[in-house]
């Protein structure tokens, strides 16, 4: 019973939106997209800093004060750390329209348009900002790559046992989770970006 919540919690850091911002600007980096469109290296430590070091600072600052747990599990609690992400993703946002990089401006857009959504719908029910995490990027993935980024869908699996292992969202909260960040990502990628592989 404790080696499987042990595990949860591993899966929920491994698994975490902050880790999926991470593993999919990697990907993005290592295999561009867009051929002939090759984003310089440092554009995603910029990246890297506003959609996953600049949503954590506030977290981590009010856990080591023992404000709240890592998780921010409780949801009355959400809504500040939701609303210091967005200003981050904001500001991605403004510094990869200015320096005209498609693929990144298009990828912090849609990070912004779902954490709207999740602060929002945060008002009624404690969605699942982990499955969300994964689905939104995931689905960013697939716009990008077809059914290659796609079969990435399949680490909702692990981390819909491991929150619900955890007890820390209904199934209900994962699933609204996973299709909100799903519709809202495809609506920003179906917009914006410029290339649809035929998957979709």
């Amino acid at each position: 019973m404790i080696q499987s919540k042990q595990i949860a919690a591993a899966l929920s850091y491994l698994l975490s939106p902050i880790s999926m911002a991470l593993y999919s600007l990697l990907i993005i980096g290592l295999f561009p997209p867009i051929p002939n469109e090759i984003t310089p290296w440092y554009y995603f430590i910029i990246a890297f800093f506003f959609l996953c070091i600049f949503p954590m600072v506030a977290i981590v600052y009010n856990h080591r004060r023992g404000t709240v747990d890592i998780w921010v599990s409780n949801k009355d609690q959400r809504t500040p750390f939701y609303l210091i992400a967005i200003i981050g993703y904001i500001l991605s946002i403004l510094v990869f329209y200015i320096q005209q990089d498609l693929i990144l401006f298009v990828f912090s857009l849609s990070y912004l348009c779902v954490t709207l959504a999740l602060t929002i719908t945060n008002l009624i029910t404690k969605i699942s900002s982990h499955s969300a995490g994964i689905a939104g990027p995931v689905t960013a993935l697939g716009f990008m790559y077809g059914i290659y980024g796609a079969a990435l869908y399949l680490f909702l699996v692990p981390v819909i046992w491991a929150r619900l292992k955890m007890n820390a969202h209904t199934i209900f909260q994962l699933i609204f989770g996973i299709i909100l960040s799903m519709i809202v990502t495809a609506l920003v990628y179906l917009l914006f970006y410029p290339s649809i592989p035929s998957f979709f």
